[in-house]
């Protein structure tokens, strides 16, 4: 049971946490800084789809960061947030019919319905974007895991 807890944590914090952030981020800190020089349409495109760099971004940053509760409490959670969404994208997919009998109904259409989208409208982005960020936020926590990015002093006994 506390495996559970941890584990929805985790996907809370890759998920709704990180757009959370993302609107924090822009809002808060980016617009007050860039406004001048920059059209709210430009800084929005940076967070917006179809493929939302900066909440992909912030959840890699949010997993290499967040896994320090791994070590502590012992547990593989963070390394599993993304079978929710992905499960979620996959129910969706197979679901999914096209909205006119007119429209073609095959793969390609389907996915670029889901991954593609039709700017300024991405009809799916409730589906992807949390499949994107529990990947970019399990992708995070496996770097840190494996010690990338981390700045490592060889050891004092090792003789060169």
């Amino acid at each position: 049971m506390r495996w559970v807890g941890f584990y929805l944590l985790h996907l809370l914090a890759a998920t709704f946490g990180v757009m959370l952030a993302t609107a924090i981020l822009l809002n808060g800190i980016l617009k007050p800084l860039l406004e001048p020089g920059i059209s709210d349409a430009k800084l929005i495109s940076i967070a917006a789809g179809p493929y939302f760099p900066l909440p992909i971004v912030l959840a890699a940053l949010a997993g290499y960061f967040g896994y320090f509760g791994h070590t502590r409490i012992r547990g593989s959670y963070c390394f599993w947030v993304w079978v929710v969404p992905t499960a979620y994208l996959v129910t969706k997919i197979f679901l999914w019919t096209p909205t006119s009998v007119l429209a073609d109904q095959n793969w390609g259409t389907t996915l670029a319905h889901f991954f593609v989208g039709t700017p300024p409208r991405y009809p799916e982005g409730n589906v992807t974007i949390p499949f994107y960020t529990s990947l970019a936020y399990t992708l995070g926590a496996l770097l840190d895991a494996a010690n990338v990015f981390r700045f490592q002093h060889p050891s004092e006994g090792a003789s060169s």
